[in-house]
């Protein structure tokens, strides 16, 4: 007798074993995902297989690499460095106090009294002592502070008030141990005459400080945390303090230029530029370098970048100030879209805090040779927005940027091609589940 055998298995059979295959494969796509997060962090849906295929590329991506000078702005210095440091920086700081009143409140009588004597003035100044890596600490030897009157029609051009800071113009000076330094207050003496002069007059009082010094040194001077006072007493039991103004721009739209202006910082002596076809980072005024890439539409639109390394040729800068201690550099992105093309503009839309930043470079001004610098959280930001709202660039910049002077110099797109900055591209190639 012939049998026929059917091996199909029943309904309730199909179904037990559909159930089956999904839950595996639900659970290999777990274990997938696990294996990514934990390991190369790849972001999107990973197939049925036991690697991922991870490709690296270095491209030749910069499409514009400069830098510019002038951070942090004229009168935006928090705080207000004060250097003496033989050929390599010298810079002074300005106070302006352009409006000092003609009367003043006596305990004794019942209106205000009109100054006619002056004395014991002095500015108070305050000094930021905190100690900071690769910032040089409070001088080991005595220094002097020397006041000079730069009132004039000039305003915030050095090239301007250097010449103010002569001997005709001094006003006086005082010279401080390293321990009186460590107190953070110092009263800088101003003559008394001066003062009643701009108040019987009612001009404006301008006050330039210099710092000089045996050995290589700087101060740094609280600015809008413990502002400059002027204090002088127009009785003998009475004293005045004045705070910083300034009338300039006259404008009085510019409300927020005007305050900042009120102190600010000029160079004297800097450092001669970084060499041709090289970016910079540093210095002072401190330089940012921008980087904008123009990465392979091959890779960008059919991948999933998971990681950047910006590759660098550093430059030796061993005429810069603390030329042998290491110098933090910090990739910040830009946060504009890219309608926005002005590069001075978009350095300025940065804002320098390193508190969070995971991604970072120390280097040291003096060496040379291949620096690799690791952009993760640039990579996060520009997988999160479009180009049109973040543009594929980064701001180089030093985190103790206008109170550490050191520079650091890289090569740029313009040397020759085995010196140039290239970017190190870790990829996931476009995923297909063979589903139709």
């Amino acid at each position: 007798m012939n049998r026929r055998f059917d091996f199909r298995p029943s309904v309730p059979a199909v179904s037990r074993l559909l159930i089956a295959l999904g839950l595996f494969g639900v659970a290999a796509l777990s274990a997938c995902g696990e294996k990514l997060e934990a390991g190369a962090a790849c972001p999107i849906l990973c197939p049925a297989t036991k690697d991922v295929d991870l490709k690296d590329t270095t491209v030749d991506a910069i499409a514009v690499d400069t830098s510019v000078a002038g951070f942090p702005v004229i009168g935006e210095e928090q705080p207000l460095l004060l250097a003496a440091r033989g050929d390599t920086l010298e810079t002074r700081v300005i106070f302006r106090f352009d409006s000092i009143g003609k009367t003043f409140a006596h305990p004794s009588a019942p209106a205000d009294t009109i100054v006619t004597h002056v004395d014991s003035a002095m500015v108070r100044v305050i000094l930021d002592t905190s100690t900071i890596v690769g910032v040089p600490s409070i001088p080991t030897q005595p220094v002097t502070i020397e006041l000079y009157d730069v009132d004039s029609p000039a305003d915030t051009v050095a090239a301007d008030l250097l010449p103010l800071f002569s001997p005709s113009r001094l006003l006086g000076s005082k010279t401080f141990a390293p321990e009186s330094l460590a107190k953070d207050t110092l009263f800088l003496p101003v003559p008394p005459a001066t003062v009643l002069d701009r108040i019987l007059h009612g001009t404006r009082l301008r006050i330039g400080l210099r710092l000089v010094s045996p050995t290589s040194t700087q101060l740094r001077i609280q600015s809008s945390t413990a502002p400059a006072m002027l204090r002088f007493k127009p009785a003998a039991d009475t004293a005045v303090s004045i705070g910083l103004l300034s009338k300039t721009p006259s404008d009085t739209t510019l409300t927020t230029l005007r305050n900042d202006l009120g102190d600010y910082v000029i160079t004297a002596k800097s450092l001669v530029p970084a060499p041709a076809n090289t970016i910079s980072v540093g210095g002072y005024p401190s330089s940012r370098t921008f980087l904008r890439f123009d990465l392979p539409s091959h890779i960008v639109d059919s991948s999933t970048v998971v990681r950047a390394t910006l590759t660098l040729t550093q430059v030796p800068m061993r005429a810069s100030p603390n030329a042998t201690d290491s110098l933090g550099i910090y990739p910040f992105a830009v946060t504009a879209g890219t309608v926005v093309t002005d590069v001075p503009r978009l350095l300025r839309l940065v804002t320098v805090n390193t508190l969070n930043a995971a991604d970072s470079l120390r280097v040291v001004p003096a060496d040379s040779g291949t620096r690799r610098l690791e952009l993760v959280n640039l990579v996060r930001i520009w997988k999160n927005t479009k180009p049109e709202q973040t543009q594929r660039a980064l701001v180089l910049a030093i985190g103790e940027e206008g109170i550490n002077p050191a520079i650091a110099a890289f090569f740029s797109s313009e040397a020759p091609a085995d010196l140039r900055p290239r970017l190190q591209l870790t990829y996931v190639p476009k995923v297909t589940l063979g589903l139709p």
